[in-house]
């Protein structure tokens, strides 16, 4: 986590200075920004280089200076976590963009001695923060090394899918998630966007030996956790008769309607609907009518069968079920192999990944 946020002008004085709630340090950062502003001015004098990092015995320094205005910048920030170093880097390039386009008027002439006005920036630090997703690592990190359901914390770049940060305490195959995770999520992104008019803020995707990848973009990361619940399943599951028998029920769909209206459903659930995999409704239920869903159901197909492919290639297992959540909506997508169940809920009643499997997992004990 950062410990230091240092804003600094090229006569040493501080302009800015910011640390998170649980910093414990002396807070002298007037004589820290005079020690570093010597080393930088040493090493550009002496050297002819500019200081890009330094390290001491426990604290990592990271440099970036800014001389496109009046008043050249430095920008600096402390960690004692060597792995956050990718990360941080993303971190105070955002910084240095928000402060010198929020605070241009007062930068681009000569220093007046006056810093109170740079105070403002507390609350685009906190945004900068939460758009990297650094809100809740030291939480993570904790829970992952408690051994807790949480096992593996991952911060990929959104589009190219570059992973800035790892913390696991299992195997975790980077080059597979970097690679797949962007694109799943991209596309259920779009399936809603599209579809629902809904911003999506995280996709859930659970193996049938209870593997959960759960993905939340922010707006500079995508964080990927992944947990690992105790109820194992697998081959039972595996033996319904809907994974025995590949094309009976789509040859007789009427079969394959009765076992479903047998069921009693859980209140949560406002519509269900089986559909093939071409996108072919067989059978509905629509409890709540304030969402028109009919028209979207038949592309969750496609979001369930590159689910598939995830769960397949990340964890070697066949996919138990997928979800998506929205502003307002939760879309659960359960795999049948050569059907689907799509149930969908307000987001409210399915905010949780253990409230998902729950729900999932009493359906698929109803149809033993």
């Amino acid at each position: 986590m950062i410990e230091d946020l240092l804003i600094i002008n090229e006569s040493g004085a501080l302009l800015y200075n910011w640390h998170p709630e649980s910093y414990k340090g002396n807070g002298n950062d007037d004589l820290l920004s005079g020690f570093l502003t010597a080393m930088n001015s040493f090493a550009t004098v002496e050297r002819g280089e500019d200081i890009k990092a330094l390290k001491l015995k426990e604290t990592q320094i990271i440099f970036e200076k800014y001389e496109e205005l009046y008043q050249k910048l430095t920008f600096v920030i402390t960690t004692k976590n060597d792995e956050l170093i990718e990360l941080l880097h993303a971190v105070i390039h955002d910084i240095m963009d928000r402060f010198t386009k929020l605070f241009n008027e007062y930068l681009n002439k000569e220093f007046n001695g006056l810093v109170s006005q740079y105070q403002i920036f507390d609350k685009y630090v906190k945004q900068i923060i939460k758009a990297h997703g650094l809100d809740i690592l030291n939480e993570a990190i904790k829970n992952i090394d408690n051994d807790t359901s949480l096992k593996a914390i991952m911060f990929l770049e959104p589009k190219g899918g570059n992973v800035y940060y790892i913390h696991a305490k299992q195997y975790v195959n980077k080059d597979k998630i970097s690679f797949l995770v962007p694109l799943i999520m991209n596309s259920a992104k779009f399936l809603y966007q599209n579809n629902l008019n809904e911003k999506l803020y995280w996709i859930l995707l659970n193996t049938v030996r209870n593997e959960n990848l759960i993905v939340e973009p922010r707006s500079n990361i995508l964080i990927v956790k992944q947990y690992q619940l105790s109820e194992i399943f697998d081959n039972e599951y595996l033996e319904l008769e809907f994974f025995k028998d590949k094309d009976k029920y789509i040859k007789k769909p009427k079969k394959l309607i009765e076992k479903f209206e047998r069921l009693n459903w859980d209140p949560n659930i406002k519509q269900i609907y089986l559909v093939d995999m071409v996108g072919k409704i067989f059978y509905s239920e629509i409890f709540d009518k304030t969402y028109d869903c009919l028209d979207y159901i038949p592309e969750t197909i496609s979001f369930l069968t590159s689910s598939k492919k995830v769960s397949e290639e990340i964890y070697n297992r066949t996919l138990f079920n997928a979800s998506i959540g929205g502003e307002k909506l939760a879309t659960i997508c359960i795999n049948f192999n050569n059907f689907a169940l799509t149930l969908i809920g307000k987001i409210q009643d399915f905010s949780d990944y253990t409230i998902i499997q729950s729900t999932c997992s009493d359906i698929y004990k109803k149809l033993k």
